[in-house]
């Protein structure tokens, strides 16, 4: 099953996941993307990292913190992983 979930990993240490990940539409925020229904990944709960999530899905171990639509500039964006669940 394809959607637009992805992982977004963040300078600082931050890791999200994400329904949706799109360019910022505020002509004054054009350098953000928009996380939309996004979490903290806390916990991965995986043997094999975060490629595992973006594979199979969250694990039962896994913890999620939700942080609503968050924005984040471009270009403290180091990756993304689309998910494949």
């Amino acid at each position: 099953m394809s959607n637009t979930k992805e992982i977004v990993v963040v300078e600082s240490g931050w890791v999200f996941l994400a329904e949706k990940v799109v360019p910022n539409d505020n002509p004054s925020a054009q350098d953000e993307w928009v996380l939309h229904n996004a979490s903290v990944i806390r916990e991965w709960g995986t043997s094999k990292g975060l490629g595992e999530i973006a594979l199979k899905g969250v694990t039962s171990k896994t913890i999620l913190d939700p942080c609503g639509n968050p924005t984040v500039p471009r270009s403290q964006v180091l990756f993304r992983i689309p998910c494949k669940w």
